[in-house]
This record gives structure tokens, sequence and C-alpha cells, in this order.
């Protein structure tokens, strides 16, 4: 889903010609992002290199909090892997959704029998798309959408 996110923000500046200032902006370290997200595909190893990949993000994003959104990703960030760092580094996802739903669950996420305090975090909330495609997401993934937007749409005076 936050590819979708990525895509209708991402058009949405170039339309409204704010993507003039998402690059103009000034990040730091920008170029050492893809490397937590290779760490977090890598099958091998996640006890190590699930909590080093989100170290790793969590602070980029804290160097890069200048920036519209980075804020509020870095706490969707913060909350999605604790809510997996509780859960032995997968993120959970209620049982009844994934049948309801008929998701495939991926290498990231565990199944859940019941809603609890070890989920509450989790994947639990479920999006509908008007073209039938099913998601089911948690309280920081709402918080990190939320920061994409922001960080491709909106303009500090200072960009002005």
């Amino acid at each position: 889903m936050i590819v979708y996110i990525f895509l209708i923000s991402f058009f949405t500046s170039i339309l409204t010609k704010r993507i003039k200032f998402v690059v103009e902006r000034r990040y730091r370290y920008f170029y050492l992002f893809p490397i937590p997200l290779v760490l977090q595909v890598i099958p091998y190893y996640r006890e190590i290199l699930m909590p080093l990949s989100f170290s790793i993000l969590i602070v980029l994003l804290l160097l890069n909090k200048h920036i519209p959104g980075f804020s509020l990703i870095t706490i969707g960030t913060v909350l999605n892997s604790f809510v997996m760092m509780i859960n032995g580094w997968k993120m959970p996802v209620l049982k009844s959704l994934v049948k309801k739903f008929a998701l495939p669950i991926g290498m990231r996420h565990v199944v859940v029998d019941t809603f609890s305090w070890k989920i509450f975090l989790g994947d639990w909330i479920p999006v509908i798309l008007p073209w039938k495609e099913y998601y089911i997401i948690s309280v920081g993934d709402i918080f990190v959408y939320i920061g994409v937007f922001l960080f491709l749409l909106k303009i500090k005076k200072r960009d002005r």
C-alpha cells in the first residue's frame, strides 16, 4: 500500500509543482536510506538484521527531522519496530482478517489468533481500496503514510 501512497503523493506534487521543493531540500545521508530496506528483505540472521535495520532507519530519519513529514515517519517507524520487537521481529496480523480477505503472509509477519496488547500496534486495521484490493495496516503505518504525504506535498516558509 505504501507504493500507492507514494505514487499518489508524487504525482500530486508534480501537478502542484511542489516537487521542486522536495528536490531542493537539504537532506542528510539520504543515500543511506536503501540500506535498512535491503537489510529487511534478507531472510537470514533476522534476529540481528531487523534490529540493525530499524536502528539505522530511525537514526537517518532523526537526522532529517527538519524535512516535512519525517517526524511522523519516525513515529510510525518507532511504533512498528516496537511491536515487531516484542513479537520476535515480525509484524503481528490478526488471523481473522487474513482469512476474511485471503491475504498472503510474508516472512515479515506472524499470524495471531486474538486481539491483545501485543497486537494493538500491529496489523489489524483493514483497508479496502475502490478497486477491491485489500490491506491490513498498523497504527504506525498510518503515521508513515501521512508523513509521506507531508514530505512530498508540504512547503515550509523557508522552502518558498
